[in-house]
């Protein structure tokens, strides 16, 4: 049985350079549970965002 647990283990598929976000890790992998990325109009990889993104100590 699958527990419904949210670990916010690190992700070593999903590399994040954003030191500032409360979700990456030291070795720069995300450790949040769900990831959101958006702009829908984007056509460039400059133009989307992750939403999931948490300063450090706010969030």
């Amino acid at each position: 049985m699958m527990s419904n647990k949210k670990t916010h283990e690190p992700n070593p598929s999903v590399g994040c350079d954003v030191t500032s976000c409360k979700y990456n890790t030291i070795d720069c992998c995300c450790s949040a549970a769900k990831i959101n990325v958006q702009n829908e109009r984007a056509v460039t990889k400059g133009e989307t965002y992750c939403s999931t993104f948490c300063p450090r100590g706010t969030c």
